[in-house]
């Protein structure tokens, strides 16, 4: 018996001694960023890293699914007992591997279901940070009981909040808290940014291979705590910008209060950065500026910042083959409170940006994408997946070789000839289209500086000419200038498709005084509209009282449709849907440019299709809550005119620059007092009437403008019409004060 029990004892021991022996302790460790089912870079070292008593031997080998060793490596820990340990990556594919780590010849690290693809930063702010689960696609997928693809791997790094604040930290971790690497067929995939999720699924398939994501974006972050000190120190441009806007800490005041990890320097590199600088990504993509833009940086602040966090991020991330590629994207249609172009105004900063550095940063735009929200309000449209693949599709050029566009395309050089403004522009592909049959999104101005909504024609793959009937000697052009410039077509291809959009330009040029926004409703085309500030989100883009309204697509003046007004009452009236009203008062919607004071004519074009002749009264522009002016129509002094029943486009024009009081008195003003415009309303008259409206313009002093309405001739003519319209003066006058 006692033979017996020897004998098992010795089988116990030769069996112990054949396994590893994992011994774990605080003082002998990985750090968290590793775990099972993580993924390293292919093709390169895999370094680990992590804690062990100074001087101890530490191997990492790599071991197959055989039980092979197929590669290892061994370093020597450091007097600050930490190591890094590193060894040769393998080419990379489906296959799993085990990652063993000891340190003196005692295991106390086994790490399983390790793969090797390729790897990709995903930072940024809340638009990055924003989770698939919050999609609509996400949300349909989880009611579906439907997760993502193994072979797509995440390492889910929160933003560094804990016992109800952000932790701040002076110098850069080696570790960071509660991550966690997870593969996207986890129920945990809906953490992870949607972006960054559907970019890194279109890479798998495209590679066939894994594909990994260090998920660390931060939402209300700004671009400087994303920098190191060592680098903002380093850069006497950047560090000049953040002391001059009050961003830049020294050590004695790293605990103000009044500091924030969110807007102030290097916090966030230091808690969601650093930790990864062991890893090897092959990129980064990027979705943040909104917070940069509220907090109105000087000129170059964020294009120095950015160039710098790429410079440094290449070396601290050990890229080897020049500079790290940063695919990033232009801001989504929003307003931040600071007039209806600041969007389009910092979005010329990333055409700057990537203008400047082409074989290392890609850039997309996304002004066109649906605006669709939820409780995260409409800073943070739900619409992500086309985000995340169109960064993928630049991926495929910038970094992966394919001859297809590497940015979206951006205007080059723009040149005047022969009355036209023609635009010559970069990344075109297989060349320019518009998405839609109607170019839209272009304006242009004369010397004056006042844009106007203007046509455009592609002439050659690369040009467009941009002009306007109204602008004979145009000096500049724009292209979606407005916060709202979801409408702006231009297009580049690629494989006879449709690529990528074109970047907005112009708002910055100096010739430029008042910029032309995205008026929808004065192309008379659609029936809803995009409403921000009040009644957020789509909306019913006209107001009707005494009428009906649908869109014509088969008779237009100009464009790929018309309004048609069907009367249900004699008298009726029409408004665009520029404001709301809340707490009885009118605001304005943000989208809206609502300063017509730079205007002196409105011209539009109606066709009568009924068969009796239908009275425009007046034109009512609101400045108060009941307040308005209504401008003489023509040269005629009148504030209405008749339209024939004879099935014909007419233009009618009002003149802005002799306005009325409430559409009564004899005293006028001039469009000055049109800086503020709250409502705009149409009067209309005639039972049955079948109309159709379009093509309405405001225009400035120096257009070449459409023929005015005939004065009437003859003193008998003259005398009807003038008693006409102070008829209709009167009656507009106290209709009005039941219709305000």
């Amino acid at each position: 018996m006692k033979k017996t029990i020897a004998v098992l004892l010795c089988i116990c021991f030769i069996l112990s001694a054949a396994l590893p022996a994992f011994s774990a302790t605080p003082e002998t460790r990985l750090y968290n960023v590793y775990a099972d089912g993580m993924l390293f870079q292919r093709n390169t070292d895999a370094i680990l890293a992590g804690k062990a008593p100074g001087g101890s031997a530490i191997l990492a080998e790599l071991i197959d699914a055989g039980g092979k060793t197929v590669a290892a490596g061994k370093a020597v820990a450091t007097r600050g007992n930490t190591f890094a340990v590193s060894f040769p990556a393998p080419a990379g594919g489906y296959a799993s591997y085990t990652v063993r780590v000891s340190c003196n010849g005692g295991v106390f690290a086994e790490l399983k279901n390790v793969v090797f693809g390729e790897l990709w930063l995903a930072s940024g702010q809340s638009n990055m940070q924003y989770a698939l689960g919050q999609t609509e696609e996400g949300k349909a997928m989880a009611a579906a009981g439907e997760t993502g693809p193994k072979t797509v791997r995440v390492l889910l790094v929160p933003p560094p909040y804990a016992n109800g604040a952000y932790q701040t930290r002076y110098l850069p971790q080696t570790d960071a808290i509660s991550c966690a690497w997870i593969s996207c067929d986890d129920s945990r995939v809906f953490e992870v940014s949607a972006v960054a999720y559907y970019f890194a699924v279109r890479l798998q398939e495209r590679l066939d291979m894994p594909v990994g994501i260090l998920n660390v974006a931060v939402g209300g972050s700004c671009i400087a705590p994303w920098l190191s000190r060592a680098a903002i120190d380093g850069d006497e441009t950047v560090r000049g910008y953040l002391t001059e806007t009050g961003g830049y800490y020294e050590a004695a005041r790293w605990t103000d209060p009044d500091r924030s990890i969110l807007t102030d320097m290097t916090n966030l590199y230091n808690t969601n950065i650093s930790p990864l600088t062991n890893f090897r990504p092959q990129g980064a993509i990027w979705y943040q500026g909104c917070s940069d833009l509220m907090f109105r940086r000087p000129a170059g602040y964020y294009e120095a910042c950015f160039k710098l966090m790429q410079e440094s991020y290449t070396e601290v991330f050990g890229y080897a083959r020049g500079t790290m590629p940063f695919i990033f994207t232009q801001l989504a249609c929003y307003d931040y409170g600071m007039g209806p172009y600041s969007v389009t105004q910092f979005n010329e900063a990333f055409t700057a940006l990537a203008g400047s550095a082409p074989a290392s940063r890609g850039m997309v735009t996304i002004y066109d994408l649906s605006l669709d929200y939820n409780e995260m309000g409409y800073i943070h449209p739900m619409t992500k997946q086309p985000i995340g693949e169109r960064m993928f599709m630049v991926a495929e050029s910038l970094v992966y070789g394919k001859k297809s566009p590497s940015s979206a395309p951006t205007c080059r050089k723009a040149g005047v000839k022969d009355g036209s403004v023609y635009l010559t522009f970069d990344n075109v592909g297989g060349g320019l289209q518009f998405a839609d049959k109607t170019p839209r999104g272009f304006a242009v101005c004369g010397a004056d500086g006042i844009a106007v909504e203007a046509e455009a024609e592609i002439v050659s793959a690369d040009t467009v000419r941009v002009y306007s009937p109204y602008v004979p000697a145009p000096v500049a052009a724009t292209y979606a200038a407005g916060n709202w410039s979801q409408r702006a077509n231009l297009w580049s291809t690629y494989g006879g498709r449709p690529f990528l959009p074109a970047a907005p330009f112009g708002v910055n040029d100096p010739a430029i005084k008042h910029l032309y926004a995205d008026n929808a409703w004065m192309n008379c085309e659609d029936l809803e509209t995009f409403a921000s500030g009040g009644d957020d989100g789509y909306t019913d883009a006209w107001e009707t009282a005494g009428c009906a309204v649908a869109v014509e697509t088969q008779d237009a003046a100009e464009g790929s449709g018309a309004l048609q007004i069907t009367a249900g009452q004699p008298i009726f009236t029409l408004s665009p849907k520029i404001s709301v009203k809340e707490n009885l008062k009118t605001e304005v919607f943000d989208n809206v440019d609502a300063d017509w004071s730079d205007y002196t004519v409105l011209c539009l074009q109606v066709k009568n299709r009924g068969a009796a002749d239908v009275r425009l009264n007046a034109l009512r522009l609101y400045t108060g809550e009941a307040a308005y002016y209504t401008p003489v129509c023509g040269e005629t002094g009148l504030c209405g005119v008749t339209l024939p029943a004879d099935g014909a486009w007419h233009t009618v024009t009002f003149r802005l620059d002799r306005l009325l009081s409430m559409g009564v008195g004899s005293r006028e003003y001039t469009n000055e007092k049109l800086s503020g415009i709250k409502r705009i309303r149409f009067c209309w008259e005639g039972a049955g009437a079948d109309l159709l409206l379009d093509g309405i313009r405001v225009l400035p002093a120096s257009a070449d403008l459409p023929g005015e309405n005939e004065k009437p001739s003859g003193i008998l003519a003259y005398l009807k019409a003038l008693f006409t319209s102070l008829f209709d003066r009167i009656k507009a006058f106290f209709s009005g004060l039941f219709t305000r």
